[in-house]
């Protein structure tokens, strides 16, 4: 099985890519930055970009069975009411290129993780 994990940088996100690395499955990683990746196995592809852009989204889900989201806003530090980084619309603009982009190349397994009630 292929699974797309989304948020790979973050604190959660880190330990789904140890996880299901652990079970034997090959990885896609959608990242800003592959600079902030550790090194990881060849099973592991990365892909530059953000799930709010739906063509990077669609280039990291090709050949994917699954999607694992941990996705999450940034603040330039860990201060609740930090500048953002990220737009205001992250999350939603996000999400609604993954449902879309999921239903088209037909991945029927989402699975979303967040700190947000």
């Amino acid at each position: 099985m292929n699974i797309l994990i989304l948020g790979a940088t973050g604190r959660t996100g880190r330990h789904l890519v140890s996880e299901t690395l652990k079970l034997g499955f090959e990885v896609h990683v959608l990242v800003r930055d592959k600079s902030k990746l550790p090194v990881y196995p060849p099973s592991v592809s990365v892909f530059e970009g953000t799930p709010a852009v739906k063509d990077d989204l669609a280039k990291a889900m090709q050949g994917c069975d699954a999607i694992l989201s941990s996705l999450n806003i940034s603040r330039t530090s860990d201060f609740p009411w930090a500048k953002l980084r990220t737009p205001k619309d992250f999350l939603s603009a996000s999400m609604k290129n993954i449902i879309a982009t999921a239903g088209e190349i037909n991945i029927k397994r989402i699975v979303i993780t967040t700190a947000w009630a």
